[in-house]
């Protein structure tokens, strides 16, 4: 037990640890949610001790690494962004030290400009972006993180050059709850004709021009009530991959689910895609991180 470490995806909503050996595989985990919006101010140590104190009475001094928003302002303590581009020594670098000297944060990432020319900032998938390069096995690459806010990410010569925010899973959320949209809908299904429909006609059209249609269309009885989620989420996907321009291939990391519909969606429009478990990425990137981290402590010993 001397041996291992944790590695912590402390998010907004939620929080993931995972037992580590020093091989890096996961022996155990913890999920819960328990993120950020749940933790009173001064309560993360407590709240820590509360999710991992079975681990840490079976050995008191396990290191621990944690990454995403626990990191933030609102989170434990502030780990500053690193500027792009990024290289993964910076990362080690840059780390900052809480629980008594015992835990360490991965800063986050900043773009001054991204895509449409605006300053961008990401928490956590830089993580998933150091294990997807090891896991693939190169150090260029292109990626989607989809998600709540999904990411855009090109990776050049070992270094996160630039990346985008579009926040297609918040807008479904809004849109699905608290919009005529979503009103009174019925238990829905999934359709990938329905969603591969929705796609077609988000990439082609303005998006504020073409939501109506989810509310009209089952009006008119061209979509059937039980999909339209399907229609929805068609159309913010392919909205949102409406201005990707790439001529390689694109690995889609996250959730089964959710990875599975953008590599349907992205195949649909002519390009190239590939699943990748975000779990698997994120504690590649951890391992990779911690090994790195620990190498360094032991060259200034």
């Amino acid at each position: 037990m001397e041996n291992n470490w944790i590695a912590i995806d402390w998010g907004t909503t939620n929080f993931r640890a995972f037992l580590m050996n020093e091989q890096g595989e996961c022996l155990s985990r913890v999920e819960e949610s328990k993120g950020l919006l749940s933790v009173k101010k001064g309560d993360f140590p407590s709240t820590l001790e509360g999710l991992i104190g079975h681990w840490l009475t079976a050995c008191p001094t396990l290191p621990i690494l944690m990454a995403g928003m626990v990191g933030s302002k609102q989170g434990w303590k502030e780990a500053q962004y690193i500027e792009t581009p990024a290289s993964t020594s910076e990362f080690v670098g840059n780390t900052v030290t809480v629980f008594n000297g015992q835990a360490n944060i991965i800063a986050g990432v900043s773009c001054s400009h991204n895509s449409v020319g605006m300053p961008d900032v990401m928490r956590g998938e830089e993580v998933q972006l150091i294990g997807l390069s090891d896991i693939i096995k190169k150090s260029t690459f292109f990626s989607i993180l989809p998600g709540t806010h999904s990411k855009h990410v090109y990776w050049k010569d070992g270094l996160l050059e630039r990346f985008s925010t579009v926040m297609t899973g918040e807008l479904f959320s809004l849109l699905k709850h608290h919009s005529i949209l979503g009103k009174d809908l019925p238990i829905q299904h999934n359709s990938q004709h329905v969603f591969l429909d929705g796609v077609c006609l988000g990439r082609q059209h303005p998006l504020n021009q073409i939501l109506f249609s989810v509310r009209t269309r089952r009006l008119f009885d061209q979509i059937d009530e039980h999909n339209i989620e399907s229609y929805l989420s068609g159309l913010l996907i392919g909205h949102e991959l409406s201005q990707l321009s790439i001529t390689e291939s694109c690995f889609v990391v996250g959730n089964s689910l959710l990875t599975e519909r953008y590599v349907q969606a992205l195949n649909h429009l002519g390009f190239d895609a590939q699943q990748v478990s975000g779990d698997e990425c994120f504690l590649a990137g951890m391992n990779h991180l911690y090994q790195s981290f620990k190498g360094e402590n032991k060259s200034n010993d």
